[in-house]
């Protein structure tokens, strides 16, 4: 593992800078977990927008083992478009049943800080335009997977989810309980971070094709 290559990823201290605050904000009673709640559903959003530019503009990929309805999929102008909007549509539409689940539970226009959630989400959207650049000007020795490429995203919302479900019945109205949910949130954001975006691995040496995920 190169802890270097971790250790200068902008991305991890802006996912630890917003995440430990957070915690400190809701320790100090700041904010409330209802804030928190939304806050990292939001996060959600913010990612899945973040994968739908980087899908719509690769500009060389792989279609490698990828199929639609059984069948392979061919490398044509179109199909990063298709399959960008495919995601788009997709994953927009888990938020919104996502949202109504959520909203079933806390009201967000009463029961939120509106300004804190702007200003997280503001936070998240510069760290992943961060994250985009570093992706399509840093140096890359794969081609991406398109394929592998749509189904990032779920993977690293996956304990996000978790959190928000687990964290809103179990933790939602018990501060030791949801700090602790908040903590394995932590760990889980970093090292889903570091595991998806290969940041522990060796720079190869040879010569660069685009970014891999």
């Amino acid at each position: 593992m190169k802890l270097k290559r971790i250790l200068v990823d902008p991305l991890i201290y802006i996912l630890l800078f917003v995440n430990i605050g957070l915690a400190y904000a809701y320790f100090k009673h700041i904010v409330s977990a209802e804030t928190i709640l939304y806050t990292y559903f939001f996060q959600s959003i913010v990612m899945g927008i973040s994968y739908f530019f980087q899908l719509l503009t690769l500009r060389e990929y792989s279609v490698k083992d990828v199929s639609i309805n059984n069948k392979p999929l061919e490398k044509t102008p179109k199909t990063n478009g298709c399959i960008s909007f495919f995601f788009l549509f997709h994953f927009g539409f888990f938020h919104l049943v996502y949202y109504l689940f959520l909203s079933d539970i806390i009201d967000l226009e009463k029961d939120t800080d509106l300004d804190f959630l702007l200003y997280a989400i503001i936070t998240f959207a510069v760290g992943e335009l961060l994250n985009i650049i570093k992706q399509r000007f840093g140096k890359h020795s794969e081609e991406t997977n398109i394929g592998e490429l749509m189904f990032t995203p779920y993977l690293r919302i996956i304990p996000m989810h978790l959190f928000i479900i687990f964290g809103g019945f179990f933790g939602h109205h018990n501060p030791g309980i949801f700090m602790l949910f908040i903590i394995l949130k932590i760990i889980s954001d970093v090292a889903m971070h570091i595991v998806i975006n290969k940041t522990y691995k060796e720079k190869s040496n040879t010569s660069p094709i685009t970014h891999q995920q």
